[in-house]
């Protein structure tokens, strides 16, 4: 029988936004055993999910859609929340589920494992723009859409939209790095960086079934590496992108960009370079933690 997970303290804040619902949150039951990943977006979000779903069902080959089998739980991305209920609710024993909300817009749940990962910020920003310009149907005006020296002063200099949180802003990504990792407040929260996984997916892989408590042969952790490198993954995009095979984006296989870490290098100017480092001093004032999210272990 699939127990339930018990909550053990409530969310503390509320997360809606263009696209977050946080009445989205019902299609999901917690068990004991369920596995959230946890992430600003483009920090290899699809990339961990992917690879814990293999993991978790114990085999490269999955028996549906990633976005299916693993939900963005608190989105409202056109899907029914009945359907998206059901879908989970008819999988046996453990999930694998995402969201891009910080860490106190959620329940701690008992036996409930949260994975979070990060990336540079100024990474992200290029990703986003990347990620704007592959939509079909384009958003007027988006800051990611415009030129990028007034994109990269909009990303650093614009606060958190409290009405919508689905705004792409150093503010908002730095929000969920000190609410979900610098807070403590999650007692089973394990920490990547997408710099460390770019390395060695191999070894990521092997991190990710320890952290979420998963036995796997080095069989299924040769498997599941082998399935998940970049080119993999693009070549099957219709099967691992959000709304992949939708018309959502121009190209599916473009939703995998480049998997890399300083794309930003030498794409802006120092006066940009500097004014982000000031705005992060200001958002993230401890060093360590401050060159973590830059970086990694690395």
């Amino acid at each position: 029988m699939d127990d339930p997970a018990p909550v053990l303290a409530p969310a503390i804040r509320e997360y809606r936004g263009s696209t977050t619902d946080p009445l989205r949150w019902a299609t999901w039951s917690p068990r004991k055993g369920d596995i959230l990943v946890c992430t600003p977006p483009k920090c290899g979000t699809t990339w961990t999910q992917t690879m814990l779903a293999m993991l978790v069902n114990g085999s490269s080959n999955l028996p549906e859609k990633v976005p299916v089998l693993s939900p963005w739980v608190d989105a409202d991305l056109g899907v029914p929340a009945d359907k998206v209920a059901a879908g989970l609710a008819g999988q046996k024993g453990r999930r694998v589920v995402k969201t891009h909300t910080p860490a106190d817009g959620f329940p701690i749940w008992n036996g409930v494992t949260v994975i979070a990962v990060y990336r540079h910020p100024l990474d992200i920003f290029f990703s986003l723009r990347k990620h704007e310009a592959n939509k079909s149907v384009a958003t007027p005006d988006h800051p990611m859409s415009l030129p990028v020296p007034e994109s990269v002063r909009r990303f650093i200099n614009e606060d958190v939209d409290p009405d919508d949180c689905d705004k792409d802003t150093l503010a908002s990504l730095t929000l969920h790095y000190t609410d979900t990792v610098l807070s403590g407040r999650h007692p089973n929260l394990n920490v990547f960086h997408y710099s460390d996984m770019l390395r060695d997916g191999h070894r990521t892989v092997q991190h990710l079934a320890r952290a979420a408590g998963i036995e796997a042969s080095a069989e299924l952790i040769d498997q599941v590496a082998a399935a998940t490198v970049f080119g993999a993954m693009k070549s099957r995009a219709v099967d691992y992108a959000p709304v992949g095979g939708t018309g959502y984006w121009k190209s599916d296989a473009g939703f995998f960009d480049s998997a890399s870490s300083g794309k930003w290098e030498g794409r802006l100017s120092p006066a940009e370079i500097n004014l982000f480092n000031t705005r992060l001093v200001e958002l993230v004032p401890d060093e360590k933690a401050r060159t973590w999210l830059l970086a990694g272990d690395s």
